[in-house]
Order: C-alpha cells, then sequence, then structure tokens
C-alpha cells in the first residue's frame, strides 16, 4: 500500500478537525449572535419597565397637583426618591411644562433644565429611549403629565443606567457559556464517531491510496486484451475497457445506458435478465462480430450487485485454429514423406546388400524426376510459393494414402497472393476433408480433383472428390462447429466451420454440389488484392 502519510495528513485527522472547527465557528458565530439577542431583549424590557413606573408616576394625583403649582420640589423630591428606591430603577425625574426638573437623584440640578430633547413627551407622546443623560447612558421612558382638563403640564422620565443593564447581561453570561461548552462536547463526540465511521467504510485507506488504487485498476482493466463490461444491478453500464468498446462499438457515452439497448442482440439479452447464474463460453453473433461470451455475478458482502461481461473475439480464435490445422497438415505430409522415403530407403537398401547397383541407381532417379516433375507441375501453374507448398503437402499425403490427386489451374501463373494465411485456412480444410472422404478399404480408387481460377477480381476454388458424400438428413449443419461424419478423429468437427467463418469473414461465397460425390465451390473477392510478379 506504500508509506503511511504523517498523523496531521490522514483522513480522520482532517476530518475531524474541519469538522471541530466548524462546529467552533458555528457555536461561536451562534454565541455571538445570542448576547446581541439578549443584549436587545434586556435594553427592551428595562425599557418598558421604566416606561411603565413613569407612566405610574405621571397618573398619580398628587404628582398631576404639584406639577400645576409654580414650587412644588419640596413635594415632589421624597416622592419621586421613594419611587426610585421601591421600583428599582436609576432615576425619576419630574420637569414642568417648560422641561425645569422638579426631581432628581441629585437634588443640586433640581431646577434646571433637563439634559435631554423632552419635545417629543411634552408633544404627548410616550416612548422607550436610549439616551446619554447628566447621570450617563441610560435607557429610558418619558410620558406627558395632564392635568384635569386635558392640558400638557410637564413629563416624567424614568431611567435604568446602561451599566445595570451591562451587569444584567454578565449575569447570563455563564449560562451561555455553559451551554456552547456542552454543545462543543457532543460536537467533537459526534466528529470523532463520525470520522472513525468515515475511516471505517474506507478501510484504513487515505484519499491518496484510494485515487492511485483506482487509476491502478482501471488501467490493468484497460489494458486486458479481453472485452470487459461492468453492469450494474439494474442492467447499466458502468465500465466499458478498450477491447469492448473496439469489439461492441461502445464509448464512454454508454456509460449510464442499458446494455441491451446499446447491443441489438436477443440473445445477450437473455443471458444478461438471467444474472443469478454464470455462462462460460457462449459464441454470439453481434452485428458483424462473431464472439465468445462469460457472464459472472458480481457479490459484495452477500450482496448482488451487478454483473461483468467478458468477450473474446471469435476471429482471432477461428485464425489460430486454421493455423493449427495448416501446421497439423504440415505435420502430416512430412510424416507421409518420411514414411515413403523409408520404405525407399529400406529398397536401396536391399538392392545393395544384392549388388544390384544398377536398380539402386535408376530407382533414385526415378524418384527425384517423379518429384521433380511434381514440383515443376506446380509451379508452372501457381506462381505463389504458400499456395504451391501446401499443395504438395496434400499430394504427399494422398500418395501415401493412394488416393489420386490432381490440380487444375488458371491465371495464377504470374501472380502473387497476399493474404495467404485465410487462403490455407480455406483449401487447406477443403482438401482434408475430401481426401477423408476417400479413405478406407471401401473407397479404393478414390480420387481428388482441386481446381484454382482467376475470375477477375476474385479467386474460384473447388475442391472435388468421388467419395459417398454428405448424408442428406445433415447438410444444413454441415457448418456447424463440432459436425463430423467421422467417428474416431478427436479432432474433427472444426474444419467446415473454420472454413464457413473465413468466407462470411472475407465477403466470400460458398455453394456445394452432391453428384457423384461431392464439390464445394468457393469464391473469394479482392479482399486476397491479387499483386502481379515480374518475370524471373
Amino acid at each position: 500500500m506504500g508509506m503511511r502519510l504523517p498523523w496531521f495528513r490522514r483522513l480522520f485527522t482532517q476530518t475531524l478537525a474541519l469538522q471541530l472547527g466548524i462546529i467552533a465557528v458555528v457555536l461561536v458565530v451562534a454565541a455571538f449572535a445570542f448576547a446581541r439577542q439578549t443584549q436587545a431583549t434586556l435594553e427592551e424590557q428595562y425599557g418598558l419597565r421604566a416606561l411603565s413606573v413613569a407612566e405610574s408616576v405621571a397618573a398619580m394625583p398628587v404628582v398631576r397637583g404639584s406639577v400645576a403649582k409654580s414650587d412644588s420640589s419640596t413635594v415632589l423630591q421624597p416622592i419621586a426618591e421613594a419611587i426610585r428606591a421601591s421600583a428599582d430603577v436609576s432615576f425619576v425625574v419630574i420637569a414642568d411644562v417648560d422641561g425645569i426638573r422638579r426631581s432628581h437623584p441629585n437634588s443640586e440640578r433640581i431646577g434646571q433644565r433637563v439634559s435631554t430633547d423632552p419635545s417629543r413627551a411634552l408633544a404627548g407622546i410616550s416612548d422607550v429611549y436610549t439616551q446619554t443623560g447628566t447621570l450617563g447612558p441610560s435607557v429610558r421612558g418619558k410620558v406627558p403629565i395632564y392635568a384635569d382638563d386635558g392640558e400638557i403640564i410637564g413629563l416624567v422620565s424614568v431611567g435604568i443606567l446602561s451599566v445595570t443593564v451591562a451587569e444584567a447581561f454578565r449575569a447570563e453570561v455563564p449560562a451561555v457559556l455553559l451551554g456552547s461548552g456542552i454543545a462543543m462536547l457532543l460536537g467533537a463526540l459526534g466528529a470523532w464517531v463520525l470520522a472513525r465511521r468515515i475511516r471505517s467504510q474506507t478501510q484504513g485507506l487515505e484519499p491518496v491510496e484510494i485515487a492511485a488504487m483506482y487509476e491502478r485498476r482501471e488501467a490493468m482493466l484497460m489494458g486486458i486484451r479481453e472485452g470487459v463490461i461492468g453492469l450494474d444491478s439494474s442492467g447499466h453500464v458502468d465500465l466499458v475497457n478498450h477491447q469492448a468498446s473496439r469489439l461492441l462499438g461502445l464509448d464512454q457515452e454508454s456509460l449510464g445506458k442499458r446494455l441491451v439497448d446499446l447491443v441489438p442482440s436477443s440473445a445477450l439479452e437473455l443471458l444478461v435478465a438471467d444474472d443469478a447464474s454464470e455462462h462460460h463460453d457462449v459464441e454470439l453473433s453481434i452485428g458483424d462480430q462473431s464472439v465468445i461470451v462469460n457472464i459472472m455475478p458480481v457479490t459484495v458482502r452477500d450482496q448482488r450487485i451487478g454483473l461483468v461481461v467478458t468477450l473474446r473475439d471469435r476471429t482471432e480464435l477461428d485464425s489460430l485454429l486454421g493455423e493449427l490445422e495448416s501446421v497439423q497438415s504440415l505435420v502430416d505430409a512430412l510424416r507421409s514423406q518420411a514414411h515413403e522415403f523409408s520404405n525407399t530407403l529400406h529398397t536401396i537398401s536391399g538392392l545393395i546388400e544384392l549388388g544390384r547397383t544398377h536398380d539402386v541407381l535408376d530407382m533414385i532417379s526415378e524418384h527425384s524426376a517423379t518429384h521433380q516433375r511434381l514440383t515443376s507441375g506446380y509451379e508452372e501453374q501457381i506462381a505463389d510459393p504458400f499456395l504451391v507448398g501446401l499443395l504438395m503437402a496434400k499430394s504427399a499425403i494422398a500418395m501415401e494414402r493412394g488416393i489420386g490427386f490432381s490440380i487444375e489451374s488458371a491465371g495464377l501463373e504470374n501472380v502473387r497472393l497476399v493474404g495467404t494465411r485465410e487462403l490455407i485456412t480455406i483449401l487447406g480444410n477443403l482438401v482434408d476433408n475430401a481426401l477423408d472422404s476417400v479413405t478406407g478399404p471401401r473407397n479404393t480408387g478414390g480420387a481428388v480433383h482441386v481446381e484454382l481460377r482467376r475470375q477477375g477480381e476474385a479467386l474460384a476454388m473447388s475442391v472435388s472428390d468421388n467419395g459417398p458424400g454428405i448424408p442428406p438428413d445433415v447438410r444444413n449443419t454441415m457448418f456447424q462447429e463440432g459436425f463430423t461424419t467421422k467417428s474416431t478423429d478427436t479432432h474433427s468437427g472444426i474444419g467446415l466451420a473454420l472454413v464457413n467463418s473465413s468466407v462470411e469473414a472475407r465477403n466470400g461465397t460458398i455453394r456445394v454440389e452432391y453428384d457423384n460425390g461431392t464439390t464445394f465451390h468457393v469464391v473469394i473477392p479482392i479482399v486476397f488484392d491479387l499483386t502481379e510478379v515480374s518475370a524471373m
């Protein structure tokens, strides 16, 4: 997993620190807002209290009667001080209509004009104010004093100093701090639990490790030669590697879409719908592609979460099988030639022991001439060396089995075929099947004839035999993989299937005649790109 990160860079530490920071900021903001709200509420409450006391004083008959007199301070001062003490307010000031004080906590200020504007109260408006007077900043309530006839004759101002309000506010601070501390403790505990849960869900991996792991897994999946498609539980594509994109024509825009909507294949749709079962090596034709499909359900913690679909290109498998068949043909040819040469050497050895040296020389000359005639005959008709080599190998096998083997060619004397691997697959398998059909004690006098012709921009091939032919009841299935009329050949059953797939891959045609044996006619278009050979 690599080197572990320092503790202060780990996800657990950073998550815990981030959450604690957020909680602390929220609590500070909340505490500040609560403090402002509490202070405003206290000021409002004290202001309403002062206003209520002022209204009560202004409504007292003795106050109303004394204010109307010119010299009433001796009556109003004791009343005001008594009310101030009993109501627990900072001051009770009574003034006449001219704003001259008739009472004040500081008796020296009686007879002086009030220090704040009395006009609103003398205009008949009762209200709460936050003002600074001779005693300092205060919250005060001011109300008018009415005479019996309704005329305004003065005002009452009752106030509570801001210092008193601040003291009341400070009395609330311990409760605020206690609540904030409890909230911080609970938030820290919750942050720790959440950080632990996140670490558990990521299996102790850090984000940089998760990202690196994801990149490595993604690169591995994209590098697989098989096509890989990941499906979620509802059949939507959430992973496509490069090979799957090539085989099915998908791209990154296919992510999130249903596979059955992207790939028009009813067989694939049935396989994907059966998400509870595994499917191995199922051959499907999807568009122009022949693929081998494997489907595996994906389970995480005993819960089915989707499917993995892997695809292999059947064309590549067919090509490998064709090459295997070609190699097998060469092996058979070498074995046949070895057997023939062994018999020839035994004969020569016997003649030498008998002292018949002239007969030995004649036999060697005859074999050399025969081989030279056969080689020259093929090379005169066909310029392509690979095709000549294949036909000579098949000729040797036919000679060993005692089967007549002949070829006829036209238009290939001065051309070389490009892309002969597919041609060898087609022609080699057809000749092998023809040789097998006339091999055996009941097929004496068996013969195989091969005809190759250039038809414009195409190559026409015919392989005929005089064997028993293919039974009518199996002619419709003879190109399917696994078909065979032989009972002991463990490697049979793929030859005609390879021929058919190779012909279809090259946009060719194949036709079969059943007349005194079997004849396969194959036409391959210009895909082989016939290239002229310069004269030697």
